[in-house]
């Protein structure tokens, strides 16, 4: 049974927040961010919700399709709009999908990889015929705009992709994911509760935004990308000169470069999106992906690496032909 992606879909803000506009919210410069990130450009979601984002990058992927076919929703995200309901069912309400289950998974940055590899699992014991998968992000929400190491990495967007069970495709070919403790929370969160009635005086909360101790957790992100790479092609049969297109999470274009000089391959093979959108978290890999496959560069038969990357820790990689 062949678990193959037909369609993507992609949505971005209107708002643009340039590199110069940075310079004069913190203590940083443009060649700065562009020789250590990658980044000019980062999208902002002032007038747009995540459901908003969400709802535009599906609608793309549902244009033509048959909606009843939709037996399966996952969103994948850190900044839903709400807790309750989730993203998933608020998409599967917007949408019309009255036949599908959804839910939302939280997996930060390596999000959109988790959401495919459950749909894939979630497709062949319940013979759902399709599902969509979805990464969307606010993540400007929860970002600290006072510290410039992280305030230049961010931004807003969301990715899509419709899966569909074909017995006669090949689909998606191996998946690895992994997780990594992280005792010293190097990337990390927290929540903001309100004070109960009962609650003592020096009641504290961790600020509900992005922390981030960047040389560490680059360290992890150049190691976990080589890992899950290799294990996702491992006993394939497969090289990486099979592969034709690799489709990273835009974190970092130094982390890329690592994947590229480690594996061998050019960097034209490489899916580069970061330039104009920064890290997008869990939207970045569907994002990039749909950047890829509307460049008229992806032929019938392309075998597709997608890897993540992010808090948890987490990391995961998955193969599909196309």
């Amino acid at each position: 049974m062949g678990i193959k992606i037909i369609k993507t879909g992609k949505a971005l803000p209107e708002y643009i927040l340039t590199n110069r506009e940075l310079e004069e919210l913190v203590d940083t410069d443009n060649d700065w961010i562009v020789e250590r990130t990658g980044i000019s450009n980062r999208r902002v979601a002032i007038k747009e919700s995540n459901l908003d984002l969400s709802l535009k990058a599906a609608e793309m992927c549902l244009k033509g399709y048959d909606r009843s076919k939709v037996d399966l929703v996952i969103v994948s995200t850190i900044t839903p709009d709400k807790l309750v309901p989730c993203m998933g069912s608020l998409l599967k309400r917007d949408l019309n999908l009255e036949n599908a289950i959804a839910f939302d998974l939280n997996a930060a940055c390596s999000g959109f990889i988790y959401g495919v590899w459950t749909a894939e699992a979630l497709m062949k014991v319940n013979n759902f015929r399709s599902a969509l998968v979805i990464g969307s992000e606010c993540l400007t929400r929860i970002t600290n705009w006072e510290d410039r190491g992280t305030c230049v990495l961010f931004g807003d967007g969301a990715g899509c992709a419709l899966l569909e069970r074909d017995d006669n495709e090949t689909g998606i070919i191996s998946s690895f994911i992994k997780n990594y403790d992280d005792p010293k929370e190097v990337l990390a969160c927290g929540m903001e509760y309100r004070k109960r009635p009962f609650d003592s005086e020096d009641f504290s909360y961790q600020p509900m935004l992005i922390e981030m101790a960047g040389t560490q957790v680059f360290k992890f992100a150049v190691n976990a990308i080589n890992e899950v790479m290799d294990n996702a092609i491992k006993d394939t049969g497969l090289t990486y000169e099979d592969i034709a297109f690799f489709v990273p999470h835009q974190a970092n274009m130094r982390i890329i470069n690592a994947a590229s000089q480690k594996t061998g391959q050019d960097i034209t093979k490489f899916q580069v999106s970061i330039k104009d959108t920064g890290n997008v978290s869990s939207a970045s890999v569907p994002m990039a992906l749909h950047d890829l496959m509307v460049s008229g560069k992806v032929k019938k038969g392309d075998k597709i690496m997608l890897m993540g990357f992010g808090g948890g820790l987490s990391a995961g990689a998955i193969i599909y032909q196309v």
